[in-house]
């Protein structure tokens, strides 16, 4: 801890420093000060924990000191020095919150033991303040998980009983008792090459960034991802499509969420009907959904209210559309089977589902009977643990109905792949050379290398299974074991240089690796190559 001696007095100044063990007491940095202005300078950068200060001194007394003090400090501990024991700077010390009064001439035990009942008192101000903060780390942490379980509670079963009783904590919560209230529902879907292993942490680093936003506090609104992965925000207040019903703060939301979730995400808004009641905001927040699926089929708009929907109407798998385009790629017909494909997008189009789902789906049968009829053709293979992993995964991430289109048509290019190990050698090679200059980066991915040579993931491993007989993560695995047997060869380069130049995370992970497809450890491998 550190202490400040303060006194006009040089001989008392020096007696107190030098003359007292305070190492014993626990005080490590002792500085003097010979009056009050000077020991406010000083306390600025020296920041003391106890001030032993005199009350009688010239510039700036003790009691003036102290109380300038207390404007930036409140935590520091105060022992007064005075020959002057008179009620009116007993009372000043009394409400500056002085821990003791010690009246001279100075008796140095005194001065030791009100020192030491300070640094005690210091001691347990800290700890407190500690646990306090501690306390309130946790509160902030868990805050956005809270307001999150009651966002899905509110969308569900706002008729439960536990969610008055909690709304009533409005400074966990924030919304009005009472309403109208606005449901907000948001998509997020990532650009390749940017996919997250894991979206959860994305969506948590989301959650705690807008619940510190200062915009959506003052709105006093909440937020938190559905179980569909919707960014769902609930505002007290009604929000609608004109100026007067307050569009323009939505668009500052807008503006502000976006910013938080970067460029990396396309990211859209729908409006709900505001609900003029807690028990209405199910069907906000259904209005919201429908609202925000109108996103899929224009790509323009980032904001879309309840008074576009309407006229929308299901489109399901039409079974003999998929056995017409069967037949078509059979008969190599592939600009009919285009054709078909962009009949059933306008067809989508002009209905606008906002069941996306069940659209995506007629679009996965139309890929499955694409890929079927290649591989009877002898255009591609086929690989039910990696072609097929991909199709549902790729096809969900899509944003917008155009892609789509543009997604299923790219697979008809495979009925144009020249059959036998030359064909495709001019987009092989793109490959294989992005594949040799990258393999070794931390992270590198299947996904980087199919956005790279303007390829779906999908159509990439189908590609290269057909012209090289292996799945692409099998290649890249033999790429770095035998880049790994090379660099092991160096004895004097250790293992976790070794993984490092190969993109693992750490040493352990390495020789895990090395050993599953190796057949040894990178240490027995080197012993072996020494014999």
């Amino acid at each position: 801890m550190k202490l400040l001696i303060v006194d006009d007095e040089e001989r008392t100044r020096e007696m107190l420093r030098k003359h007292i063990n305070w190492g014993e007491l626990g005080i490590h940095e002792v500085e003097t000060a010979r009056n009050g202005l000077v020991a406010l300078e000083m306390c600025g950068s020296f920041r003391p924990d106890i001030v032993l200060c005199d009350v009688r001194m010239p510039k700036m007394d003790g009691i003036e000191f102290a109380q300038r003090l207390r404007e930036s400090d409140d935590s520091c501990k105060l022992v007064f020095l005075s020959g002057f024991s008179d009620k009116e700077y007993l009372m000043s010390a009394i409400r500056l919150h002085a821990l003791d009064y010690i009246e001279k001439p100075i008796n140095p035990d005194k001065v030791q033991k009100a020192v030491q009942a300070a640094v005690e008192s210091r001691k347990q101000d800290d700890k407190k303040r500690q646990e306090e903060r501690q306390l309130q780390d946790a509160y902030d942490e868990g805050l956005p998980y809270l307001r999150q379980e009651m966002v899905r509670k509110l969308i569900t079963a706002p008729e439960s009983p536990n969610v008055p009783k909690a709304l009533e904590s409005r400074e966990t919560f924030l919304l009005t008792p009472e309403g109208p209230y606005t449901v907000i529902a948001s998509s997020l879907y990532w650009q390749p090459p940017q996919y997250p292993e894991d979206p959860k942490l994305v969506q948590e680093a989301v959650l705690r960034a807008l619940n510190m936003n200062g915009l959506l506090a003052s709105l006093r609104g909440i937020c938190g991802f559905d179980t569909r992965h919707f960014l769902i925000i609930i505002l007290p207040g009604a929000y609608g499509s004109s100026y007067r019903d307050q569009r323009n703060v939505l668009e500052e939301l807008y503006a502000e969420v976006a910013g938080i979730i970067g460029g990396g995400i396309r990211f859209r808004m729908g409006a709900g009907e505001p609900a003029e009641q807690r028990m209405e905001i199910p069907e906000s927040y259904q209005t919201a959904l429908d609202a925000c699926s109108l996103h899929y089929y224009s790509e323009g708009s980032r904001l879309i209210f309840p008074g576009s929907l309407g006229g929308n109407r299901e489109l399901a798998t039409d079974w003999n559309v998929v056995r017409n385009l069967r037949e078509l790629l059979k008969r190599g017909e592939l600009e009919e089977a285009r054709s078909l494909i962009r009949n059933w997008t306008e067809q989508a189009r002009q209905a606008r589902d906002l069941d996306i789902t069940r659209l995506n789906d007629s679009y996965f049968q139309f890929l499955l009977v694409i890929l079927d009829v290649a591989v009877q053709l002898g255009f591609t293979d086929t690989d039910e643990d990696t072609e097929r992993r991909y199709i549902w995964k790729e096809i969900d991430r899509i944003p917008d109905l155009a892609s789509m289109e543009k997604y299923i048509l790219s697979f008809l290019d495979l009925f144009l792949i020249t059959p036998g190990p030359e064909g495709t050698s001019a987009k092989m090679r793109e490959i294989l050379q992005y594949i040799h200059k990258h393999f070794h980066e931390k992270g590198f991915t299947i996904i980087e290398i199919a956005d790279h040579v303007a390829l779906s993931e999908t159509y990439l491993c189908s590609l290269f299974k057909k012209q090289r007989g292996g799945t692409v993560k099998e290649y890249i695995t033999s790429l770095r074991t035998e880049k790994a047997k090379e660099l092991l060869l160096d004895k004097e380069m250790k293992l976790y240089e070794v993984a490092v130049r190969l993109g693992f995370a750490d040493a352990n992970y390495f020789t895990t690796f090395f050993k599953k497809y190796a057949g040894c450890t990178p240490t027995e491998y080197r012993e072996r190559m020494a014999k």
